[in-house]
C-alpha cells in the first residue's frame, strides 16, 4: 500500500500503416480496468496516442499537466525477440516513414536545440528485473528506432527534465502478440511495469532529490 495518493501517466499507442491493432494500446486499456493499482493508492491518468506526430505530443501535454510522478510508455517494435526496456531517447526523426495521417517530418531533429540524446529517468534495471519477474523476457535497449516511440520518449523527458521533483519516465516496447507473446503474457508485464515505476515513484518522494 502507498501511504499517500500517487499519480501515474501510463499511455501506448493506437493502429498505424501495418499495425491495424497495438498492442502497447491494448496493454494500457487492460491495465486502466485493474482494481489492484488504485486500491493501493495509486491514481492512474491513462491515454491511447494517435500515432501521429502533432497529435501525440498534445496527447502527452495532457498527461504531463496531470503532474504524475511516473510517467510510462508502451510502443510496440515489429521485430523484437523480447520486451525492451528503452534506456535511451535520442534527437532525431525519420523522414521516411509517414504517421498515421500521412504526415513526415521535415527535419532529422526533433528539437533544433535539444540534447543528442536523453537517459531514461529511472531504474531500467529493476525496471527489466521486474518484467523478467512476471514470466515474460525483457531486456535494455539503447535504441528506440526513429519513429513515433522514440519522439515521445524523447519529448516526455525534455518537457519534464526541469520539473521539481521530475517525474520517473520509462518508455517499454513490446513485440507484436503472437504465439511466443500473448496479449495476456504482455498485459502481464505491462502491469509488472506500472506497478515497479509507481514503487520507485513512492521511494523518490520518500527520499527528496533522489530520482532512481
Amino acid at each position: 500500500m502507498i501511504s499517500t495518493r500517487l499519480r501515474i501517466a501510463v499511455a501506448g499507442f493506437g493502429p498505424f500503416p501495418g499495425v491495424p491493432k497495438n498492442p502497447s494500446g491494448e496493454i494500457v486499456r487492460a491495465i486502466a480496468k485493474m482494481r489492484r493499482l488504485p486500491t493501493a493508492g495509486i491514481a492512474l491518468d491513462t491515454a491511447i496516442f494517435p500515432t501521429a506526430y502533432g497529435l501525440a505530443d498534445a496527447e502527452l501535454e495532457r498527461l504531463i499537466a496531470k503532474k504524475p510522478g511516473a510517467i510510462v510508455l508502451f510502443g510496440v517494435a515489429g521485430r523484437a525477440k523480447h520486451i525492451r526496456v528503452e534506456t535511451v531517447a535520442r534527437n532525431r526523426a525519420s523522414i521516411l516513414h509517414p504517421d498515421h495521417t500521412r504526415f513526415t517530418p521535415a527535419d532529422r531533429r526533433l528539437a533544433a536545440e535539444g540534447a543528442e540524446h536523453l537517459r531514461v529517468r529511472g531504474p531500467a534495471m529493476r525496471m527489466r528485473a521486474a518484467i523478467r519477474n512476471a514470466g515474460v523476457k525483457a531486456e535494455l535497449s539503447r535504441d528506440a528506432g526513429s519513429y513515433l516511440c522514440n519522439a515521445v520518449f524523447y519529448r516526455a523527458l525534455a518537457a519534464t527534465a526541469e520539473l521539481k521533483p521530475a517525474p520517473l519516465t520509462f518508455f517499454i516496447h513490446v513485440p507484436p502478440s503472437d504465439s511466443n507473446f500473448s496479449m495476456g503474457m504482455l498485459i502481464r508485464a505491462g502491469a509488472a511495469a506500472v506497478w515497479t515505476a509507481a514503487s520507485e515513484a513512492a521511494r523518490v518522494r520518500a527520499v527528496p532529490h533522489r530520482d532512481g
